[in-house]
């Protein structure tokens, strides 16, 4: 499963959660809103929190969509259905950006041993 690394999280501090989604609507306009001819490998897999997010999520193509969310494949995505896809995203990269701050302050106390 894909996670987010140092890199993901300096651009979550940097830009903030607000840009990320901003930057999450204009990936998955550019990539999934119709049915590109490479779906499938038109998605990278690091670069971006958001492209991690979208494997994560099964998210990185319109088959995954197809399969896991139930989002015809056969025709351009809806408004309410990017919105969707852009939601969870986020989440998802806002749950991963919490849990590893929450995991540092936990592991602070252990550089002693």
């Amino acid at each position: 499963m894909p996670r987010l690394n140092e890199h993901d999280y300096r651009l979550v501090r940097q830009h903030g959660i607000r840009e990320i989604k901003e930057q999450a609507r204009r990936i998955v306009e550019n990539k999934l809103r119709e049915r590109p001819e490479n779906d499938g490998v038109q998605t990278p897999k690091a670069g971006n929190p958001v492209y991690k997010a979208m494997h994560a999520c099964h998210a990185a193509s319109r088959k995954g969509l197809s399969l896991t969310h139930r989002i015809p494949d056969d025709r351009e995505l809806k408004d309410r259905e990017v919105d969707a896809v852009v939601n969870l995203l986020t989440r998802w990269i806002a749950r991963e950006y919490n849990f590893y701050r929450d995991e540092e302050e936990k592991q602070k106390g252990l550089k002693d041993f």
